[in-house]
């Protein structure tokens, strides 16, 4: 017991001591998948470890964020050319097939089957399906998609198989991957259940752009969910194109940017006026909040430049750089890292979402680039963007 102490005790001062400085794109790019590759090491699988905790060690591995890391981990290793993301991609997509319900499901930590879970895992085997086809079966893939569409409520949302058993608007990332995956496997009624999440949840956004149950419970929101709705609504416009998920993405964006204009940085948690509720930083959340507004920005959305490139700068100071395995590279849930969420660990899913943060990036940068690159987006009246 002493030994394991004293073991804590080492590695929480090497955690304290680890970060704190900006170094090249790639290297962080190249730490987070050698983290990532670490977490699929550790949970011992193919699937990646839930996350890292700093006194209880590695958790178990995650179905639901091995699946959406999949997509992040496979642009990464063509972007920055890392070889070593292909047997990472294979291996989880092997332990994912395995752990597949017979009814389409995949459950959570606790054995309970999710709609969430499996609408992340979903995103994965969307991408799988046209990048690197070999890997998903398309058994496997409409099953997965038919429970989702199966378990949903006349109005569009889900209540059962959900989180706390309660319709929520971040949801819509589910909504957009049954969109995604409908095209896909040209199944037209996946197609509808997801358009139908996304109007229920297109309902659920107050005037001043804040989206009713938004949160794990009815507290006030994480920065990570919130960015869950917006990366939903915006993944709904690319497959549909229609205006109005763009429009209420940008209504709640530039209520959030103009909330945090003070402090440049959107902290963890917001009442539904936009008013911060602590201090604290979600660091996962704020990698999800610089890749959003890099992709607004590549729609063509200057006033999201700044906003986006405040917050990855903030989010690579926090990367962790040490010669422990567990931490290099990897991510508080929290700054501090005793904050609110995800205390004291390291999640897989934060440096998922730095990888996209990156890569989102790059894609802003592109669309600057081509002829007519940067032309703002004609909206429909009443545009709310800046």
């Amino acid at each position: 017991m002493a030994r394991t102490l004293a073991g804590s005790c080492r590695r929480l001062w090497r955690a304290v001591r680890a970060g704190g400085s900006a170094r090249s794109d790639d290297d962080h790019v190249a730490g987070a998948v050698a983290w990532l590759g670490a977490a699929q090491r550790a949970a011992g699988s193919g699937g990646f470890a839930h996350s890292f905790h700093l006194l209880h060690g590695w958790a178990k591995a995650y179905p639901e964020t091995t699946g959406y890391i999949l997509p992040s981990l496979r642009r990464a290793g063509e972007r920055y050319s890392i070889a070593a993301v292909r047997p990472l991609i294979e291996n989880a997509a092997r332990w994912l097939a395995a752990v597949q319900q017979p009814d389409g499901s995949f459950v959570d930590l606790a054995g309970r089957a999710q709609v969430f879970d499996t609408g992340q895992i979903l995103h994965g085997w969307n991408d799988l399906a046209v990048s690197l086809p070999l890997l998903v079966e398309h058994d496997r893939h409409r099953r997965a998609a038919q429970w989702i569409a199966d378990q949903q409520e006349s109005d569009g949302s889900f209540v059962r198989h959900s989180w706390s058993g309660a319709a929520r608007s971040y949801y819509v990332r589910v909504g957009a991957a049954l969109i995604r995956a409908g095209r896909i496997l040209d199944d037209e009624n996946l197609v509808g259940a997801g358009l139908r999440n996304v109007r229920w949840t297109l309902a659920q956004q107050e005037p001043n752009g804040f989206f009713r149950h938004m949160g794990f419970d009815a507290g006030p929101p994480f920065l990570h969910t919130m960015i869950y709705v917006v990366e939903g609504l915006i993944d709904a416009y690319g497959d549909t194109h229609e205006e109005e998920c763009l429009a209420a993405a940008l209504r709640f964006t530039k209520s959030l940017r103009l909330s945090c204009e003070r402090d440049r940085l959107p902290r963890s948690r917001y009442r539904s006026d936009f008013t911060p509720v602590d201090r604290e930083l979600c660091l996962t959340g704020l990698a999800q909040w610089a890749g959003a507004c890099f992709r607004l920005e590549a729609l063509g959305f200057p006033a999201y430049t700044a906003p986006a490139r405040n917050a990855l700068a903030a989010v690579k100071r926090r990367q962790l750089v040490s010669n422990d395995p567990a931490l290099d590279g990897a991510l508080f849930g929290s700054a501090p890292f005793w904050g609110r969420y995800m205390r004291w660990s390291l999640p897989n899913w934060g440096v998922k979402f730095l990888i996209d943060a990156f890569l989102a990036q790059d894609e802003a940068a592109c669309a600057f680039a081509l002829p007519g690159g940067g032309r703002r987006r004609i909206l429909a009246p009443g545009d709310p963007s800046a």
